[in-house]
């Protein structure tokens, strides 16, 4: 059993408690054999008077400290960025000198998603001799996002980039995501795919659908890139040949897209808005579907994704990113990005061949590669393998 901080960019707390789950879950699965000591530092608006908090949190050999820093009184962007990166600095090495008096020091840290939290990482590195591993999950080292890495300052970058080279083995959740980090960074660095997470025990199949027409789901943030208006498009003109289907939309809906299928007719009668909805409820969704959609402008290889597998469904989606490396001809289809006819005829196809899909063997063969002991032993391994060559080192 290893001590394993993780040191976590994004992570559920009370000011969004839907920020980074997938890192929770990669957490849980971690601690199922070795003890995680996670520190999560977030900018808290109801934080006053200069002063911080910090929530301890412990879960048998999960233990969390979440802690809270104010906004600063500055309407100046570059200052309230110094502001933010000071505190959450402060913070984050307040925690971890908690940490080493109450439990010692801990013998690996685990990095997730590279800024901001990657600075203090590298300089438990530098100070203490501290390896450390890096998960990735950022959707920002693809060029098509307009708010990326691409975007951000010379500054920024050159950070970034001495955080991953000294990153003793990068974690990223596909080879799609790794390879582009290393080309983009300008460092042939070996990598280490480790997925994302799915609780196989909230995700798994239905057989008994009631449903009188099939049902086609998609669960997103419904923003630009899950490009929402091509799947509406798709499915008003699939709706127009057919109508035996209807489709699904779990999220926070514009009030724009709300009416947009009033007023092409299809507003709870073709399709659903749920509105957002939970961790747990995403499961019950996904067991009263047939199909997940996703037509994303681009992506790294979104957890629902994984979900809808466990759960059995075939997937269409865009062949971006890291999709490829799990989607195939048994389990769903591909199409390009932006191309809604091809979207309609996977859909259609979808439609008159679901049966050929077989839900027992997609759920199986996802949860064997997706569930938390598997991943948490792939974690595992990561971890023996850098300590092992620390110890050879020293």
């Amino acid at each position: 059993m290893y001590n394993v901080l993780f040191l976590a960019s994004w992570y559920p707390s009370k000011v969004n408690p839907f920020d980074g789950d997938f890192i929770e879950r990669h957490a849980k699965s971690i601690s199922l054999s070795n003890r995680v000591f996670v520190i999560c530092v977030v900018k808290d608006p109801s934080v006053k008077n200069r002063e911080t908090t910090v929530d301890k949190e412990i879960s048998g050999n999960l233990i969390s400290y979440k802690g809270y820093y104010p906004y600063s009184k500055s309407k100046l962007n570059w200052f309230e960025k110094i502001h933010s990166n000071l505190w959450s600095f402060r913070l984050y090495n307040r925690i971890f000198k908690t940490i080493v008096s109450e439990y010692g020091m801990p013998d690996i840290v685990h990095l997730n998603v590279l800024m901001k939290a990657g600075l203090f990482a590298l300089r438990l590195k530098k100070k203490y001799k501290l390896p450390f591993v890096l998960s990735e999950n950022w959707t920002g080292y693809y060029p098509e996002r307009k708010d990326g890495f691409r975007q951000q300052s010379s500054f920024y970058k050159s950070l970034s980039k001495k955080i991953y080279r000294n990153c003793d083995l990068p974690l990223p959740v596909t080879k799609d995501l790794g390879k582009k980090m290393n080309r983009l960074f300008g460092i042939e660095k070996p990598f280490k795919v480790i997925p994302n997470v799915v609780d196989t025990a909230l995700f798994y199949p239905s057989f008994d659908n009631k449903n009188p027409k099939k049902r086609f789901i998609h669960i997103s943030t419904l923003g630009y890139h899950k490009n929402i208006r091509g799947i509406l498009n798709a499915t008003e003109k699939l709706f127009q040949e057919r109508k035996d289907f209807e489709l699904y939309l779990a999220g926070n809906a514009s009030s724009e897209i709300i009416q947009w299928t009033k007023d092409h007719g299809l507003y709870n009668t073709c399709i659903f808005h749920t509105g957002l909805i939970s961790y747990e409820e995403v499961a019950q969704n996904f067991r009263k579907a047939d199909a997940l959609i996703m037509f994303s402008r681009y992506e790294n290889l979104p957890c629902v994704i994984l979900e809808a597998l466990c759960s059995g469904l075939p997937v269409v989606s865009t062949d971006v990113g890291g999709i490829r490396e799990v989607i195939n001809q048994e389990n769903g289809i591909l199409i390009e990005s932006e191309n809604e006819n091809q979207l309609i005829d996977a859909m259609d196809y979808l439609l008159d061949n679901l049966e050929k899909y077989k839900k027992e063997k997609i759920a199986s063969s996802a949860k064997e590669k997706f569930n938390y002991p598997t991943v948490g032993n792939q974690f595992n391994e990561a971890y023996k393998k850098i300590l092992s060559e620390k110890k050879k080192r020293n």
